[in-house]
């Protein structure tokens, strides 16, 4: 072999091993190094837990104790409870039943006011234990039955036992807007009350469209405070609430009313329409200062009529007059309007309207009630509700609205997780940070210990949980970072990259044939020139 054919051979071997140098650090290190750096970055997360839950298999236990004045009552009390909440999917009773002590006995069937008689009841068993009711027989009763505003309802005698689990199902327990909470499709109650939420701004508007020619005399602060707060105090294991209010001057509405004769002190009124009501809120919702933070307002608003449109009466769709001591209307998840009129009086002279505040906020309690979730009772025969003492809701009625937000927010969690799970399983660039993780998978611990919690009759820790469940859930959801990559699909990604690597690749593909036959030691086609 000569020496030029020996320097030539080791030309080509360098060129080849620096060929294949190349080669194997784009293959080895190049394309893996660009598939990382690429690729969309995703916490793993608890796909079979969220796919395994079922909404329709939660359930809260409560407590239930019967006290009767004899075994074989209780028994068939007892019975016919279980009997009636057998089948619910939403309640489930731990009864305890027990022969009402001696002295108890005497006591309950000589005193003569019922309140007198449950303040007996609470010297001997806790009333304000949550998730806890009574059931006490009592015989000197009017009504077959009483409910009070404690955790405690009188029964008279065997007579009285199918009214009691009538009062227990559709009043005390509300069977069926709690199963609404856990369902699909919204019912009344849910589609009235506002959803969940971290809390809620209560503000009070008092909308005066002409100062100029009526003066009202109404300390709107010193009202919230009184009435809404008192209220709203008794509700704070559920929310946190802050209470506002503003006056709206010069804010004007034409509700297109007709003037209609009456026998009134005015001697005619002004009908408006129903369905025109609504319009306002728009109009409010213009000027009230409601937007200003994430948590949800309720909105409550007295609305002074001015004097030459007074009294304004509201008519259904039917052009019937809408009975009512209080002309006030209500919109389901924004809040409630009362149409305050001056009297014929109150526009004599110097023209100046104090408002009744204990009937206007009694209303606005009533339409708060509601709008939070605490819906009426529907009356039942042989039934004696006790009315309100005060603007505080009755203690069983927060119960009742620690299941029902115990429920929705656990159902809202799930549905949102798997909402959230079948997008991330269905788009495959949607980054998931460590953030939204840790929101998942808090989301996913606080939903399987609020189902424990209801299960064990902890009700207030469960609602919690829940509560926790559903703001975890619904961080993950909105998280902004979801949509880094959206609109930056794989077509694109590829489309971008490809003219970057393709000149690259040629000629290490072309390569790639020499490669081979240099390393299995055959020949290697050379171009000859001329």
């Amino acid at each position: 072999m000569s020496k030029h054919e020996g320097k030539g051979e080791v030309e080509e071997s360098n060129r080849m091993w620096a060929s294949a140098s190349f080669v194997g650090v784009l293959i080895v290190i190049g394309l893996p190094l660009w598939w990382k750096t690429t690729e969309v970055y995703r916490v793993s997360l608890p796909y079979d837990k969220i796919n395994s839950f079922d909404s329709l298999s939660h359930a809260i236990s409560t407590d239930l104790t019967v006290l009767a004045n004899d075994d074989a009552t209780a028994n068939e009390i007892v019975t016919l409870v279980e009997k009636a909440f057998k089948d619910s999917a939403v309640i489930k009773l731990k009864i305890t039943k027990s022969i009402i002590p001696h002295s108890l006995h005497e006591t309950l069937d000589s005193v003569a006011d019922e309140q007198e008689a449950v303040e007996e009841v609470g010297a001997l068993f806790d009333l304000n234990k949550h998730n806890h009711f009574y059931v006490v027989q009592r015989k000197p009763l009017f009504q077959d039955v009483w409910l009070a505003g404690d955790r405690v309802m009188f029964f008279r005698d065997n007579k009285a036992l199918n009214t009691v689990v009538e009062t227990l199902k559709h009043i005390v327990y509300q069977t069926s807007v709690l199963e609404g909470a856990s369902s699909e499709a919204a019912d009344k109650a849910r589609q009235t009350r506002f959803p969940p939420g971290a809390g809620y701004h209560v503000v009070l508007s008092v909308v005066h469209p002409r100062p100029d020619a009526l003066k009202v005399e109404l300390d709107a602060g010193d009202a919230v405070e009184d009435y809404i707060g008192s209220f709203v105090d008794e509700l704070s294991v559920l929310h946190n609430f802050t209470l506002k209010s503003q006056w709206l001057h010069l804010l004007d509405f034409d509700f297109q009313s007709k003037e209609v004769k009456d026998d009134s002190e005015w001697g005619r009124h002004f009908a408006v329409r129903q369905d025109r009501l609504h319009l306002l809120l728009t109009k409010l919702e213009e000027r009230t200062a409601t937007h200003v933070s994430e948590l949800p307002t309720i909105n409550l608003a007295l609305y002074a009529v001015p004097c030459e449109r007074a009294p304004l009466v509201i008519y259904d769709e039917n052009d019937n007059k809408v009975l009512s001591p209080v002309q006030a209307f209500m919109s389901p998840k924004w809040g409630g309007v009362v149409l305050g009129s001056p009297s014929a009086k109150d526009c004599e002279g110097s023209a100046t309207w104090r408002p009744d505040v204990r009937v206007i906020m009694g209303t606005f309690i009533s339409q708060l009630r509601k709008l939070l979730g605490i819906t009426d009772a529907e009356p039942i025969e042989g039934l004696h509700l006790e009315p309100l003492r005060s603007v505080a809701p009755r203690q069983w009625e927060i119960d009742n609205l620690l299941r029902i937000r115990t429920l929705e927010q656990l159902t809202s969690a799930e549905r949102t997780l798997q909402s959230l799970a079948q997008l991330l399983g269905e788009i495959s660039n949607i980054v998931i940070n460590d953030e939204v993780g840790a929101s998942i998978n808090a989301a996913v611990w606080s939903i399987e210990r609020g189902r424990e919690l209801s299960s064990r009759g902890e009700l207030t820790r469960a609602y919690n949980m829940s509560h926790g469940a559903f703001l975890a859930a619904e961080t993950a959801f909105m998280e902004p970072s979801l949509l880094a990559l959206l609109y930056f699909p794989d077509d694109q990604k590829y489309a971008i990259y490809i003219p970057l690597f393709l000149p690259i690749m040629f000629p290490v593909v072309l390569s790639l044939k020499n490669l081979l036959l240099w390393f299995r030691g055959k020949p290697i086609n050379k171009v000859k020139s001329d």
